[in-house]
């Protein structure tokens, strides 16, 4: 499942663990070891991406540290918030981060929002309060902050691939400082699990690049958006 996701979602260009984390949920792994799994997950899926984006020059530096900095300050204090909060709340915050996460998939963007907040103070100001948001409710949920960050990346920036290699630099980041937290805040680590994400991360990287070759990506965007939604669906079931 890990590799088989990992490679559709790395098509779209989008991290994994966001759907990932609450299927090994619901296969009867904590939330907690499930949310570290997932930010394993973002680090070493991430980590190939942004050495090849950067080799490319696809990555939007300063842009991208100021929404970094503050990511990587509050990882820490939602991984921390996540250890110690009730299951259910934190699975209505997930249902929340799903339905937004689907709405933008849905949306899309259009041209007159990509100049707005471009090249001025607003886009800055807006970066530092997204990043600290992204990064608090990626180490709370163990999903990297990347999908909060890229559909405000593209209020800023037009050119939709430096986007998400924008996106992917600082959720790297947010996901390794968040990961960090977990280490030394969790009681057990299932080394096993963190196996099966390293081995289905991996290849799942390798596939989603060959994909991307040989599909049409819009094909690989409305299967992405059925998994959100049948992932969100089941999850409310449970809750409610």
């Amino acid at each position: 499942m890990t590799w088989i996701i990992s490679a559709l979602f790395a098509v779209a260009g989008v991290g994994a663990a966001n759907t990932l984390i609450p299927i090994y949920y619901s296969l009867g792994i904590p939330f907690s070891i499930a949310a570290s799994a997932g930010l394993l997950l973002n680090v070493v899926s991430l980590s190939s991406a942004t050495i090849n984006n950067a080799k490319r020059g696809r990555i939007l530096w300063k842009l991208g540290t100021i929404f970094l900095i503050p990511a990587v300050i509050m990882a820490p204090v939602g991984a921390f918030i996540g250890i110690h909060a009730p299951r259910k709340i934190l699975l209505w915050i997930f249902v929340a981060f799903l339905g937004y996460t689907l709405y933008n998939l849905i949306r899309g963007r259009t041209k007159e929002e990509t100049n707005k907040f471009s090249g001025n103070t607003k886009g800055y100001i807006l970066g530092i309060i997204v990043g600290a948001i992204a990064g608090f409710l990626g180490g709370l949920l163990g999903v990297g902050g990347g999908m909060i960050i890229l559909p405000v990346l593209a209020l800023i920036e037009k050119d939709y691939k430096k986007v998400s290699a924008t996106a992917g630099y600082i959720a790297l980041f947010s996901s390794a400082s968040g990961l960090t937290s977990y280490l030394f805040l969790l009681r057990e680590i299932s080394y096993e699990l963190w196996l099966v994400i390293l081995i289905g991360g991996i290849l799942g990287g390798f596939s989603g690049s060959y994909l991307m070759n040989k599909m049409n990506t819009l094909y690989i965007k409305y299967t992405i958006i059925s998994i959100i939604t049948f992932v969100l669906i089941k999850i409310l079931i449970g809750i409610l």
